[in-house]
């Protein structure tokens, strides 16, 4: 196609970084008869550009588009990595897409140039240019090419055009700037066509409540907010999927009260967001009652807004998460409000975990509490068991009320193993101690991959509102020791023989608490009660009445009542040369510290 001289003006759209550039000049002609309403060109220091158009009536469109594909090979792809396509701006379906099959090769380019119809409305267009393809007739491979190195964003380190260079020579880099300078798309139309408009995209949708899209990489956004009657609510969301199909990129919502989710765009159905198939969306109604909720939306520390590093998503500047009133009247219903921050102090913390380690901590509720948990832990690779993880036990009954489940958890950034558990939970009265393990690889200045976004924070930390201190409702550092323990042998080690008497003035209902090791239907730490004035033995821990006490399988542990009789007893517990408190040969159990026998009074 013949160029012609113009002269046009400059309107600049979007963030810093994502420079949009809207030619128009007066709407100046392509060809003998036509007038340009859009181009978007140069892809040399931005890899995405937008820009949107109204039509009042229907029209035909001229549209002159270069981009570029792999060359075909025994192994390319069919796909290309810099074209152009329009959207539906109210439908957000994408109606054009540069193709393989619709375009024609012209040296380096895929040249699109052609006519289409579009009905009366209003259309988004975009053009992306995030990659470029090196190889031979055998092979072809596409790489990502991250433009923040080369406009001045973030220093040039072993980017993009460090590697080019490095295996092709500095020609092609040089082949690259020419071809992305010539990449982009025009679109014109007949001279006498009149009233069109055009706009920022995206165009606004209605009945917006709030919406944070053009996510950047190791995005963390937390926003509270306030729905003062039931409604619906619709919510558009983008994230990014691995191989796996977990989410990488997502959104959730809590509830304030409960601490529970009531919606995750995890679990929730996804369909394809266009571009690469890892990006997905959600676009769906949820009902939510009156109530306080906390929206939540992550990104892990690649492909985004901020860098592609494969196609993006067709309706990439809502990348991110956006939500509705599904009716005109639901706007008035809600409200955001602001996270507490600054207002939450530390309850307990355990972090900075290491190898091979295991620490716990304890508090007290002197009444009902909800408490904020975050935890970062690592997943084993069969997904459905966590290998560093904390937990949170009743020091009375040493039941476990809260445990870091793989289902429960995040991406925390880095290697796919680091999980983030961001919980609210609701405790009662009560002493509690909190725990948190690691096995002997992946932890603290010690990654044997990549590393958590918060490694600072590897471990597991509990929060609470500052009045809930001021009122005297938490007590830090409570004693895990609870009342009512009529005697105890506990953080027993190895090659340990250990006794205690105590005396019972009446027939007494006592509850043992036991925790040893045993396997093969035999135990090897265990302990028993005597009866010093007869010398028979009134109870002993035997392997057919145990159970798993989690951890490796030989942690055995027994939680039974038993009745015994006024008189004079002693406690005793036995252990062997291996697998004991703070001396484990595997997995240690989840309740380490209380490795021995308890006997409490049951009331």
């Amino acid at each position: 196609m013949k160029n012609f001289p113009f002269r046009s003006r400059t309107l600049h759209f979007g963030r810093s970084g994502w420079v949009i550039f809207l030619i128009i000049a007066g709407f100046i002609s392509m060809q003998a008869g036509e007038k340009t309403l859009i181009e978007l060109k140069d892809f040399t220091k931005t890899e995405l550009k937008g820009a949107g158009l109204t039509l009042p009536t229907d029209a035909e469109l001229h549209i002159v588009a270069t981009g570029g594909g792999a060359k075909k090979s025994l192994t390319a792809k069919d796909g290309l990595y810099a074209y152009a396509w329009i959207i539906d701006a109210e439908s957000r379906q994408t109606i054009w897409k540069m193709e393989r099959y619709n375009t024609r090769e012209k040296g380096d380019y895929r040249i699109f140039d052609d006519f289409i119809s579009l009905k009366k409305g209003s259309y988004e267009i975009y053009f992306t240019g995030f990659g470029f393809s090196m190889g031979s007739l055998f092979s072809n491979l596409i790489m990502n090419i991250d433009h923040r190195k080369r406009d001045g964003n973030q220093p040039d380190k072993k980017g993009f055009f460090t590697w080019i260079e490095e295996l092709f020579g500095k020609d092609r880099n040089t082949d690259w700037r020419e071809l992305a300078k010539n990449w982009g798309i025009s679109i014109g139309v007949n001279d006498t066509y009149t009233g069109i408009s055009l706009f920022k995209v995206p165009l606004e949708q209605p009945n917006l409540l709030y919406r944070a899209v053009q996510a950047v990489n190791d995005e963390r956004l937390r926003q509270a907010f306030t729905i003062s009657r039931p409604m619906q609510i619709r919510i558009y969301a983008f994230g990014e999927k691995d191989l796996m199909d977990e989410l990488a990129d997502h959104g959730w919502i809590v509830d304030t009260k409960t601490g529970r989710r009531i919606w995750s765009m995890q679990k929730s159905p996804k369909e394809p967001a266009g571009g690469d198939r890892k990006n997905v969306k959600y676009n769906g109604v949820i009902s939510l009652p009156e109530g306080d909720y906390i929206l939540y939306y992550n990104t892990d520390d690649s492909h985004s807004f901020e860098d592609w590093n494969a196609a993006p998503p067709e309706d990439p500047f809502n990348y991110g998460i956006s939500l509705y009133a599904v009716e005109n009247r639901g706007i008035e219903d809600f409200k955001l409000t602001e996270m507490k921050k600054g207002r939450e102090k530390i309850v307990v913390q355990l972090t900075k975990m290491k190898d091979d380690e295991t620490r716990h901590a304890s508090f007290t509720l002197n009444q009902d509490a909800t408490l904020h948990v975050y935890a970062i832990g690592e997943r084993n690779y069969s997904r459905r068991q966590m290998a560093d993880y904390g937990w949170i036990i009743n020091a009375s009954d040493r039941r476990k009320v809260w445990l870091m489940e793989p289902d429960r958890t995040d991406h925390a950034g880095g290697a796919n193993k680091n999980r983030v558990a961001d919980e609210l939970i609701t405790l009662p009265r009560g002493t509690y101690t909190v725990f948190f393990q690691t096995d002997d690889s992946h932890a603290y200045n010690d990654w044997n991959e990549d590393k958590p976004f918060d490694d600072e924070n590897y471990g597991i930390t509990v929060y609470a509102d500052e009045k809930l201190f001021k009122d005297n409702i938490i007590e830090k550092n409570g004693k895990s020791r609870s009342s009512g323990i009529i005697a105890q042998i506990i953080n027993v080690g190895n090659d340990v023989r250990q006794s205690e008497a105590f005396h019972l003035d009446k027939t007494t209902k006592v509850r043992v608490y036991a925790l040893g090791e045993g396997q093969s239907g035999e135990m090897y730490d265990y302990g028993w009660i005597k009866n010093t004035n007869t010398g028979s033995v009134a109870w002993e821990m035997t392997y057919s009445m145990t159970f798993h006490a989690g951890g490796g399988r030989k942690n055995r542990l027994v939680s039974t009542t038993i009745l015994l009789e006024k008189g004079d007893y002693t406690l005793n517990y036995v252990s062997d040369d291996s697998h004991s408190y703070n001396h484990w040969n595997t997995d240690p159990p989840d309740d380490p510290t209380m490795w021995g026998i308890t006997l409490y009074e049951e009331k």
